[in-house]
């Protein structure tokens, strides 16, 4: 019974992540980097997993090498998985979805648990074949996805804003999808699979905000950006100058 209570709760944050993995959505790197350092917390002080740093105390060296054994297998697959999920950028915001063959990786890391969990109790390690380290697995787990995908956006040498716009220029607005057929496209949020001309177009016009927006605050420009908009201003003076009034043919 202890068995089941602890692992429950790790099968329902693996549901939760396989559902947001398939349907897709912004990445949040914040969330990304935090999420496995909750759970490595959560697996070693609280009781769903060692209940505190005593129950290392107390483990066997059988214990400590199948566990390292096991987390170093669960990173390697979360790296595999942070490369399998499909990352591309929408109005300057970084989109992530796994496509149905990253998927399997779960089935891998599911094998991997269910080995360990055979494998400790004939090896002599009863801590680590029990329930009380699933959530140090996880978070293992998760934490090579994170380091992966941290340094493919940071290859990619454009922001990786979340959900929420808070590292936009002030005034900026995001268009994170296009009007199009419900369900249609990669990630099922209404954007046609073949447009990428048009999701091109809004990218190309939420860079050439963004530009506008660090010109108007580097002070050197400042006089070339207010010679320009008076320019603009005498064009539109003079157009409206040449407009007949109302009345004249």
């Amino acid at each position: 019974m202890e068995t089941l209570v602890r692992v429950l709760p790790v099968i329902a944050i693996v549901a939760v992540v396989v559902r947001r993995q398939w349907q897709g959505g912004p990445l949040d790197l914040r969330r990304v980097v935090t999420a496995p350092l909750v759970l490595l917390a959560v697996g070693l002080f609280t009781k769903a997993g060692l209940g505190g740093t005593a129950a290392l105390r107390e483990a066997r060296p059988a214990d400590v090498l199948l566990f390292a054994v096991g987390a170093a297998a669960a990173v390697a697959v979360g790296a595999c998985q942070g490369r399998a999920l499909r990352l591309e950028y929408r109005a300057g915001v970084a989109w992530t979805r796994m496509p149905l063959a990253g998927l399997g990786w779960w089935l891998v890391l599911a094998g991997l648990r269910a080995a360990m969990s055979y494998a400790g109790p004939a090896l002599g390690a009863d801590l680590v074949g029990s329930g009380a380290t699933a959530l140090l697995f996880l978070g293992a787990n998760r934490l090579g996805q994170a380091a992966v995908l941290v340094g493919r956006v940071r290859a990619a040498d454009r922001p990786a804003v979340g959900g929420a716009d808070a590292a936009r220029p002030a005034g900026h607005r995001s268009v994170p999808t296009l009007p199009g057929r419900a369900g249609a496209g990669p990630f099922g949020v209404g954007e046609r699979a073949n447009d990428r001309e048009a999701v091109d177009a809004v990218d190309a016009v939420g860079r050439q905000r963004r530009r506008r927006v660090r010109l108007d605050r580097d002070p050197a420009r400042r006089p070339e950006r207010r010679a320009g908009g008076e320019r603009e201003r005498r064009g539109a003076a003079g157009s409206r100058a040449d407009r007949p009034r109302g009345g004249e043919r």
